[in-house]
């Protein structure tokens, strides 16, 4: 399959209403595709009404097509939505529009001129990386899944959503958009009394619902069509295969965020967008301790030919992409990434099947342009994503102790700093010190990099060792040497100069008329240790309770069933976030998102195989395959 998901072709030949060339069938009615929306899926799950006394709505799409439905859900949130309520709308698409397309068809409708400005400025990437989109200002996000959606279902963690639209085009034209598979899959992420609105009333489509355990119902149609129908789903199925990583939503007034990093301050912003109050506290007396200190950093993509974290990687990058534009601190200076010997092969084959559009990425000369990629100023960015929180410099936390449904933290000296309802541990190596995350292996590495006067790239190079523009100079780097626990996370005079050496050796290999530019003797210096995991993923997720958890899964390790329904044993309300090594700037966001959407039991965003691979357990699973 390519790794780009297909371009629909559109006829507009029929009156101005786009048609599907492939399915043979319209994007919205001719009669009105407003008033079809609003008559046949607000009406159809008894919205507005139904989310008017929520505080939280969550409601799946299949059938993204212009985004039309997307904005009659939201003019009619904006008019009705409680103060601080949130609407979280999931929408699937296999076929994606390009925007030109979706704003020629959303252009009929002027009533929602305003709303499509919004959506048309942040129209979804085409790519099978999921994408999530904040409308902060009317409690709204946006998540676009592309590709099939009985697959996108099947590989989505448990959610509850209230409400479904089903909007793929016409069962006989689209038979897998409607399978029986695919209810099921509906039925299961379905809340107790979720309702559903379709515009058909095809036979195989009411048995399968009904199969599925809804109730279904014909009402009036809209426009040419004289039947559709509604469903309710009375009880939700039961859950088959319960995960064995622990995901439990604590929905906190109060979260004390432990490290004002990157990943720190990236979770303080996912709660803060979601109403959160939020302290963040660090030992240090300033901001910028750690790796978040450096002047700057690339946010570039890592691109994988395939495996379970190929769509994080993906999602992680434009998520990054968008939310340093929206902060305003991504300097765009483009990065051409060239092969190293060893993986050569892997770029040629993603820039001859790419996983992202040309004005994303570009083959250059057997390089990878990463057209939107660039620099970030970690502190600029902190700054910014520590607006709508409290922070505490100068507060080391020595420990968390129990606390009815909440956590105290203890200073060194035992006295009570704080009360919250749950912890997010983002302090790199110091996660050793809490006896909830001991298990976690957490290595360090220093990386240093230099800048100073030199002829500035037209834009920033990668292989290995990276050099990009900076303050009308140069920045390089980075080395990667093992810390010595030891001797210490401090390098010493001859470690500096022995890493500056080995950064300008490299920049020689990589850009040699630079490396003849910099003035040697202005170069100015900074190391500091990355926290990194033995298998290079981040770790992102509530923290298992490591003793209960590896004796109530024991049967794992000699190949055994799991016998037990029992939720895995984790410590209620601890999160940990960590391990983010040398691409802490792109991971961070996307990162501090899932850990604030699981807290608030939010739609899923990443496949299950993916979130998985992410999730502190998995140390514990391979610990038990070991044995």
């Amino acid at each position: 399959m390519p790794r780009l998901p297909p371009e629909p072709q559109i006829d507009w030949a029929d009156e101005g209403v786009p048609r599907a060339v492939a399915f043979g069938d319209v994007y919205f009615s001719r009669s009105g595709g407003l008033a079809e929306t609003e008559a046949v899926f607000l009406a159809g799950c008894g919205l507005p009404q139904a989310w008017e006394s929520r505080d939280r709505f969550a409601l799946c799409e299949l059938g993204f097509g212009t985004g039309l439905n997307v904005l009659a859900l939201w003019r009619a949130w904006k008019k009705t939505r409680l103060p601080h309520a949130q609407l979280h709308i999931s929408t699937i698409e296999a076929f994606p529009l390009a925007r030109a397309d979706a704003a020629r068809a959303l252009a009929q409708f002027p009533e929602v001129a305003d709303l499509a400005a919004k959506l048309l400025a942040r129209w979804p990437v085409r790519t099978f990386a999921p994408q999530r989109i904040w409308f902060e200002e009317d409690g709204l996000a946006l998540t676009v899944f592309t590709g099939e959606a009985e697959t996108i279902l099947a590989e989505m963690a448990s959610a509850r959503f209230d409400a479904w639209f089903l909007d793929g085009f016409a069962p006989a034209q689209n038979p897998a958009m409607w399978s029986p598979q695919l209810l099921r899959q509906v039925a299961r992420l379905s809340a107790s009394g979720a309702r559903l609105a379709t515009f058909t009333v095809a036979g195989e489509v009411r048995r399968g619902l009904e199969a599925a355990g809804f109730a279904v119902e014909k009402k009036p149609g809209f426009g040419r069509k004289r039947e559709r129908l509604e469903a309710r789903l009375a009880v939700r199925p039961p859950d088959v295969g319960a995960p064995i990583y622990p995901c439990a939503p604590c929905h906190p007034k109060r979260v004390a965020i432990l490290g004002a990093g990157i990943a720190g301050a990236a979770c303080a912003q996912a709660l803060a967008r979601r109403g959160v109050e939020t302290v963040v506290l660090d030992a240090a007396p300033e901001l910028g301790a750690g790796a978040s200190g450096n002047p700057a950093g690339l946010v570039m993509p890592r691109l994988d030919r395939g495996g379970v974290l190929a769509p994080f990687h993906l999602a992680a990058y434009l998520h990054a992409v968008a939310a340093y534009e929206a902060l305003g601190v991504l300097e765009r200076c483009q990065v051409e990434q060239r092969a190293e010997a060893r993986s050569a092969e892997a770029l040629a084959d993603l820039l001859a099947d790419p996983p992202l559009p040309h004005d994303w990425l570009e083959a250059r000369d057997g390089a990878a342009l990463h057209v939107r990629a660039g620099l970030v100023r970690p502190l600029k960015a902190i700054a910014a994503m520590l607006r709508g929180a409290s922070l505490m410099c100068e507060a080391p936390v020595e420990a968390l102790e129990r606390a009815g449904a909440g956590w105290v933290l203890r200073a060194p000296d035992g006295r009570a700093m704080l009360k919250a309802d749950a912890v997010v541990l983002a302090c790199g190596a110091a996660l050793a010190r809490f006896a909830a995350a001991r298990f976690v292996p957490i290595a360090l590495s220093r990386g240093q990099i230099e800048w100073g006067r030199g002829r500035a790239p037209a834009h920033a190079m990668t292989r290995g060792s990276y050099v990009a523009p900076f303050d009308g100079g140069v920045l390089f780097g980075a080395t990667f040497d093992k810390v010595n626990e030891l001797a210490g996370e401090e390098a010493d005079e001859a470690a500096l100069s022995s890493a500056r050496k080995r950064n300008l050796a490299a920049l020689a290999k990589l850009a040699p008329e630079i490396a003849e530019s910099v003035d040697e003797g202005a170069l100015r210096s900074r190391a500091a240790c990355r926290a990194t995991t033995p298998d290079r993923a981040p770790i992102a997720g509530l923290v298992p309770d490591a003793e209960a958890w590896l004796n109530q899964y024991a049967a794992l390790a000699h190949g055994g069933r799991i016998e037990t329904d029992a939720p895995p044993p984790a410590h209620a309300g601890v999160y940990v976030i960590g391990g983010l090594g040398a691409r802490g700037l792109t991971s961070a966001p996307l990162l501090g998102e899932l850990i604030a959407g699981e807290m608030q039991s939010d739609p899923p965003l990443l496949p299950r195989a993916a979130r998985d691979a992410l999730h502190p357990a998995r140390f514990l699973h391979r610990a038990l395959k070991r044995r």
